[in-house]
């Protein structure tokens, strides 16, 4: 067992940190054990994804097209859940890093009331105004029925998908990721079954894929009978809906750039759409479907998971200031998250035609587009992998101000501004040319970053090194 910081020796608990494994096993078999069962979790859940996609490109591009627009509730979802999920997980897990116990109890049950109740009247409002919502976010006369019909479904799902992620986030950091595996793994299978039959023998059609969407990522909500039940340190109480304002602002600004990622995704999304729609008509907008609710997704979970498996890892260490395991778990992380990014980037590209092809139920014009967007849309995608990943160490250790730059700047700096400027030289191919431009942008100043905190960290390890060597003498 490694050497503990004897500073503020008075606030942990020797017990709680003696038996904690984030603290104390070897490295790299809790790296690869967590961001194992973290990304399989994610994977799972895309399951239904590509069965829904093939389904609909049996449909035709105009109903991908509505789903891909009703889809964006699924993002929005996903900021929600991530924003709430993220920011609990990182103050709880500097909670008992610190030993700290009740504390971080208090602050996980706090905020599991508080994604209800949040997600619930989202969820109440946008089931109200889905009609100008869906309009809002890009349908036009020929997808607006079918982003409707799929919009109802998952506006009735949400809350259930926004307690699912905080709830899998808190169960990783309870030291059992692989319990929140298998629930996102039950809900993809569930998921799946379900459209499979829907389709294939009650010919539902959008329904079918409006019932995935909504089942597949609301299992893992029931994970909160593991927690009311077990014996877990994080066990919520019926007195913690009494919501106190200091732990609900420290959990939002904690969780705010992760928020900031999914929400400015979420924009990002919006203007592609209605960019799309009015320079390439409803073929580009299927072709982008194609990438934000199937292949791009693919690899942004991938990369989701890496991260949602190694934050508990980051803030309870940094929380128990053994810095020098820091060091070690950020760079392991570094280098394994460019590793499979690239890897997955260079598959995608050999295998471009005949993975788009699974989507495009046989169409020429859609399978040219698709193909063609994208090895545009990903060819940068290890350069965004390594600044989602950065953005998540700063959150991890409650830099929130870092983390937050480094998350928008992709999209309020580069992307946004990029949708203008470019579309102006390159018609609609410059709303695709936007993604990889941003991307390099953005790697740039998140490297930036990281440079200059991996030498902060090394000052660390020698005062660490120093205060334990007096110690022991």
């Amino acid at each position: 067992m490694e050497t503990i910081d004897v500073q503020d020796q008075s606030n942990i608990d020797p017990k709680v940190l003696g038996n904690r494994e984030l603290g104390t096993k070897n490295l790299s078999s809790l790296f690869y054990r967590y961001i194992t069962f973290a990304i399989l979790g994610n994977v799972f859940l895309l399951i239904p994804s590509f069965i829904d996609g093939n389904i609909l490109g049996q449909l035709g591009p105009e109903k991908m097209a509505g789903v891909g627009i009703g889809i964006t509730i699924l993002v929005l979802s996903r900021a929600i859940g991530t924003f709430i999920g993220v920011g609990t997980g990182a103050v709880a897990a500097l909670r008992l890093g610190a030993g700290k116990v009740e504390e971080a109890r208090s602050i996980a049950g706090q905020s599991i009331w508080f994604g209800v109740i949040l997600s619930t009247v989202i969820g109440i409002l946008g089931y109200i105004n889905n009609e100008s919502i869906m309009r809002f976010f890009g349908a036009n006369d020929t997808t607006l029925p079918f982003a409707m019909q799929f919009g109802e479904y998952i506006w009735i799902a949400f809350p259930f998908q926004v307690l699912a992620l905080i709830l899998g986030i808190l169960t990783i950091l309870d030291e059992r990721p692989a319990l929140s595996m298998i629930s996102w793994l039950g809900g993809g299978i569930l998921a799946a079954i379900i459209e499979l039959i829907l389709f294939h023998t009650f010919h539902f059609g959008v329904a079918a894929s409006a019932w995935a969407g909504s089942i597949g990522p609301a299992v893992p909500s029931l994970l909160i009978f593991y927690f009311i039940f077990s014996e877990s340190l994080l066990k919520p109480k019926l007195k913690d809906i009494r919501i106190k304002l200091n732990t609900l602002k420290e959990v939002s600004a904690t969780g705010f750039p992760s928020f900031s990622i999914q929400i400015t995704m979420f924009i990002s999304i919006i203007f592609i759409n209605n960019l799309l729609v009015s320079l390439g008509g409803e073929l580009h907008v299927s072709a982008f479907t194609i990438q934000n609710a199937y292949i791009t997704n693919f690899l942004m979970f991938v990369v989701i998971g890496i991260t949602t498996g190694i934050q508990p890892l980051i803030s309870y260490n940094y929380g128990a200031k053994l810095y020098e395991r820091v060091n070690k778990i950020t760079s392991l992380g570094m280098k394994f998250t460019f590793i499979i990014s690239l890897f997955l980037t260079l598959l995608i590209y050999f295998f471009t035609d005949s993975i788009v092809n699974f989507f495009t139920g046989g169409d020429p014009a859609f399978q040219n587009l698709g193909v063609w967007s994208t090895r545009v849309f990903n060819v940068t995608f290890p350069l965004a992998a390594i600044v989602l990943f950065i953005s998540c160490y700063f959150q991890s250790i409650e830099q929130t101000t870092k983390a937050t730059f480094i998350a928008i700047g992709r999209s309020f700096l580069f992307l946004i501004p990029l949708f203008y400027i470019l579309p102006k030289f390159f018609g609609v191919n410059g709303v695709w040319y936007s993604i990889p431009v941003a991307d390099i942008l953005a790697f740039s100043i998140a490297i930036y970053f990281m440079y200059r905190e991996f030498l902060r960290l090394n000052q660390l390890k020698q005062i660490e090194y120093k205060d334990t060597k007096e110690v022991s003498n």
